[in-house]
């Protein structure tokens, strides 16, 4: 890109990054997509996922010409030979539009963080449009599951009549007898990382019935149990205040055992459900002030980031782990 003068403005690194990464999650649910959309029944989750499909398909052609003009190596990311369009369901339709839901949440924050740390006027526009294209999808999807009854509202609490004042340290840390409720907020958090576990505990069931290596099949199963104990840590906070939890999403797994995509796509979304996990937790902790809480997440914290960093290791060891723009190395370069 050019700017009035005639000389041509770079990528800053937090731009490079950004498009690179988003690159690469595009290719992925790309082919994710593509399998939903060989086997989907229901017309309205069917024109969602179109939907959701041709987007992603935009975001990529978009990159791939802004790469060109910057001669910036496209990445190869995912592509024909990481799905197979051939394979039965290995999810319900009721699950596709929990999945929508999930990623077209996730990506709008992502997206708007990467907004945020733009610069050139040609990458804050691509991500203002990534920005509307994920608040579209994310409406659509949100009005179609309560229009289906398959999710669950936050609970009602009482509406504030007057404003007050925390009077007592009691409000962060009760060392006798029982903690105060949640408040709004914590609440929130709550159902935030109950859908993040649920859904990463689904693809992983889903995985773990389809892969073929036994070393990766080991590593899911132990995501899988992860997010369980995740499910059943933050749905007993609710449960202890009278709160009800968001249902699960087990059922809607199927028995398939023909693996829709290859073993790379499988341990790559592993790999991003983990960070998006752990991008909620950070999220849900600066608006939780209950000692109790913060304890039990920080270190929910600390095992999946453990869990992430074991992912990330067999994604190097296959060579299925592509380097993002770096720094130069001027330590080397000056040899």
């Amino acid at each position: 890109m050019t700017n009035q003068d005639g000389r041509h403005i770079t990528l800053t690194s937090s731009e490079l990054g950004e498009l690179w990464k988003n690159y690469i999650g595009e290719s992925l649910l790309n082919c994710v997509y593509t399998h939903y959309l060989s086997n989907v029944d229901d017309e309205r989750i069917k024109a969602i996922l179109e939907k959701a499909s041709n987007m992603t398909k935009q975001h990529m052609m978009k990159l791939e010409d802004l790469f060109n003009k910057e001669s910036f190596a496209i990445p190869a990311g995912f592509g024909k030979n990481d799905v197979n369009d051939q394979a039965p369901a290995v999810f319900t339709d009721k699950f596709y539009l929990f999945y929508l839901k999930e990623t077209s949440r996730i990506n709008l924050l992502q997206f708007s963080n990467a907004l945020t740390v733009s610069f050139r006027s040609d990458v804050r526009e691509y991500f203002s449009e990534c920005v509307k294209d994920m608040n579209d999808l994310y409406q659509e999807t949100m009005d179609a599951m309560l229009a289906k009854g398959l999710i669950i509202r936050s609970p009602f609490i009482p509406v504030p009549t007057e404003v007050k004042f925390i009077e007592s340290k009691d409000f962060l840390h009760k060392l006798i007898g029982k903690q105060r409720p949640m408040t709004s907020t914590e609440i929130t958090s709550m159902y935030v990382n109950l859908d993040s576990n649920q859904l990463g505990k689904s693809l992983m069931m889903a995985f773990s019935q389809v892969v073929k290596s036994e070393d990766i099949k080991k590593y899911i199963m132990r995501g899988r149990d992860i997010s369980h104990k995740n499910i059943v840590i933050l749905q007993d906070f609710l449960t202890k205040d009278h709160l009800p939890a968001p249902q699960l999403w087990d059922p809607e797994v199927l028995e398939s055992k023909v693996a829709p995509f290859s073993e790379k796509l499988m341990l790559y979304h592993v790999a991003l459900a983990n960070a998006g996990s752990l991008f909620n937790y950070g999220i849900g902790l600066t608006s939780t002030f209950r000692y109790d809480i913060s304890v039990d997440v920080a270190r929910l914290v600390t095992e999946i980031a453990k869990f992430s960093n074991d992912g990330v290791k067999m994604l190097i060891e296959r060579n299925w782990l592509e380097q993002p723009p770096m720094a130069a190395d001027r330590d080397e370069l000056a040899k």
